[in-house]
């Protein structure tokens, strides 16, 4: 499977984090609706796939994971096997929230989950009481298409938090396939270019927020 991450850093610091005992818990969905257009159909069509994982795959995921994320584990490993071009988001968010949150706290859960929801709060609640999980990252529709220009992408995503029982972020961000250069990095002109660059869109985002509202935290 083609990996859709370039591995992305935050300009603002989250060592923050490390000065409170607070665990981070964050279930990420795959798009609610995936919107291409046809000049996009081929590329779409790479993506998409749903079978089993190989025994190899599998051993892949537990072994980056490490012995202490087995539950993380699991539920990438069952993601994994049901994927398009728009939970490829999903997973490169997964990752770059792991990767970032495991600095600060060892014990923090995120993992990807394909949940059908109509992005009501009341919908985004029942999500995080059946997954025990404080922060919901929602996406209620993403849209890939391709002008003059190259392909952009535009997305809609929502950070619901289940202490408050509020979305807290409700927000539409645009990416083009444009290489930013530096820790950004990536081949213009691909459809991994445009999705990392929304992934990191919302990644800063999402992590800002949870820096500077403590009191969202459980």
């Amino acid at each position: 499977m083609k990996k859709l991450l370039i591995i992305i850093s935050l300009f603002y610091s989250l060592a923050s984090f490390s000065q409170e005992n607070r665990v981070s818990s964050i279930v990420v969905l795959s798009p609610q609706e995936t919107i291409t257009d046809k000049g996009l159909d081929s590329i779409a069509k790479m993506y998409k796939r749903e079978q089993k994982l190989t025994d190899e795959h599998k051993q892949r995921v537990r072994e980056n994971n490490g012995e202490n994320f087995e539950l993380k584990s699991k539920k990438e490993i069952l993601f994994l096997e049901k994927m398009d071009l728009g939970s490829q988001i999903t997973f490169g968010l997964n990752f770059y929230f792991s990767y970032k949150l495991f600095e600060y706290h060892e014990n923090h859960m995120v993992y990807p989950a394909h949940e059908t929801n109509n992005s009501t709060k009341s919908e985004l609640k029942k999500i995080a009481e059946k997954h025990n999980m404080n922060w919901i990252v929602n996406i209620p529709k993403v849209e890939f298409a391709k002008n003059k220009n190259g392909i952009i992408g535009e997305i809609r995503y929502q950070l619901y938090n289940l202490k408050f029982d509020e979305i807290v972020l409700n927000e539409k961000l645009t990416a083009d396939d444009q290489n930013p250069g530096f820790t950004f990095a990536c081949e213009s002109g691909t459809i991994n270019c445009m999705t990392n660059n929304l992934t990191s869109a919302i990644s800063n985002k999402v992590l800002g927020f949870l820096n500077k509202n403590r009191k969202y935290w459980r």
